[in-house]
């Protein structure tokens, strides 16, 4: 049995490996120079900078458990090394990524905003218990409503516009009327406690060393799909300017859910109907080289403190083959990326933005080397607005009933973290094992 996986981002290298242990012949094709997607590093000779995921966090099962079997955990290492904090109305104040006890002691916050974090906290408790981490449809009964709604209906106004929303934000591309209480619940519930961690050599590692094992064929670009009448999938592709064709007998496609039926030819009215629903956050990030040490520091803005940015980043680069010392990275606001998007700006037009900087970021800039590298995120994060998950658990039906001749996999049908990613992969390989060991 033949099986061509169509990606080698996490999802589509888990679901490979996790096959080819089963004992499957694996192909993987990637329309990249090299593996990892959004979980990688872009390098330049000015700079060095992540194409997406930053954290990995221990509360995943899946990936954790993936590190500990590739004998990665001794190249674990802390990612918040660095002061995190929020400007917000209030002020700027420093934040947790991960929730803490210590957040009901914050003097920010009035006490009965903390009675009702108290309160929240503990009604998440036994919910946590009964969930698994890297699963978000365990938290479907939570898609009703918009996350800003939700906190709004607990009381927890006050918290979001300080804590919450600047971290949304900053790091999700989300804005609160985005999205559905489900991931900020399933987080909060699973994050408490958890480390956040990276690796030595960069958070491409992981998907660096599960390719090492696999065979991964790079700038293969996947034109179209077709199903054929005697069980297989026709795989049309382009590589280096030629045009061929390859048969398998199943196909995982571990691309952005948002871009499969433009290479679907003829999709079930299951896949026609759940891919059009399928939607992502767009991230659009201005990289300056700084000639100079800065003390390493994130900070993320509140909507009403700054229109146009939505973090602000600086990374010491000295120990990287940058030529650069120190890295800022300014994360444009999810309203101005949507802003920009509609407007469709030439590619490498500069948004006219860099007035907007705090005055205590912009005077970083006077050393930079005049070059601005802009990098675009198109499909950064999937979002679970409110209605998505019952669409995903009708779709995750369908997909582990009977044979098929496509699968899928992605962050999108799983959870909007490393962790979903891994254990979408997971999830696609066992569905497979199960349909044909039969």
């Amino acid at each position: 049995m033949n099986i061509i996986v169509i990606g080698a981002g996490l999802a589509g290298l888990t679901a490979a490996h996790r096959l080819q242990r089963a004992g499957f012949s694996v192909s993987v094709v990637e329309r990249e120079k090299g593996p990892g997607g959004r979980m990688a590093e872009t390098h330049t000779l000015r700079l060095n900078y992540p194409t997406g995921a930053r954290l990995i966090y221990s509360s995943s099962q899946s990936v954790m458990g993936l590190i500990r079997e590739l004998r990665l955990s001794d190249q674990l290492c802390p990612g918040l090394k660095v002061p995190v904090s929020a400007s917000s109305l209030s002020g700027e104040h420093l934040v947790q990524m991960s929730p803490r006890f210590n957040l009901l002691l914050d003097s920010t916050m009035s006490y009965r905003q903390r009675w009702c974090l108290f309160q929240f906290g503990t009604g998440l408790v036994w919910r946590r218990l009964a969930t698994n981490p890297d699963r978000l449809l365990d938290w479907s009964r939570y898609d009703d409503i918009t996350l800003g709604k939700y906190l709004k209906k607990r009381s927890l106004v006050e918290i979001s516009k300080t804590h919450i929303e600047p971290i949304f934000r900053g790091a999700r591309g989300w804005r609160m009327t985005d999205i559905s209480p489900a991931f900020f619940l399933s987080t909060t519930a699973h994050m408490y406690g958890s480390q956040a961690y990276t690796f030595e050599g960069g958070i491409g590692l992981l998907t660096k060393r599960l390719a090492q094992d696999l065979d991964v064929t790079y700038c293969v670009d996947v034109k179209q799909l077709s199903r054929t009448v005697t069980g297989g999938t026709k795989v049309d592709y382009e590589v280096k300017g030629s045009l061929e064709s390859a048969d398998a007998d199943v196909v995982i496609c571990a691309i952005p859910g948002s871009l499969s039926l433009r290479i679907v030819s003829e999709p079930t009215p299951e896949e026609f109907q759940f891919f059009r629903a399928v939607k992502y956050s767009s991230g659009h990030i201005l990289h300056f080289g700084v000639d100079r040490s800065i003390e390493p520091y994130v900070r993320f803005f509140n909507s009403d403190v700054n229109a146009s940015f939505a973090a602000v980043e600086v990374v010491d680069q000295s120990r990287s083959s940058s030529s650069c010392l120190t890295r800022l990275s300014v994360h444009l606001a999810p309203e101005l990326v949507i802003k920009l998007k509609t407007e469709k700006t030439l590619g490498g037009e500069l948004p006219d933005v860099l007035d907007d900087l705090p005055d205590d970021i912009a005077r970083h800039l006077d050393l930079y080397d005049g070059e601005i590298t802009q990098q675009r995120i198109e499909n950064m994060l999937p979002l679970f607005y409110p209605g998505y998950l019952k669409k995903l658990g009708a779709f995750e039906k369908y997909q582990v009933s009977g044979r098929k001749q496509i699968y899928y996999t992605g962050d999108y049908m799983s959870h909007a973290l490393v962790g979903g990613a891994c254990r979408s992969g997971e999830d696609v390989a066992r569905t497979i094992i199960t349909a044909y060991a039969k």
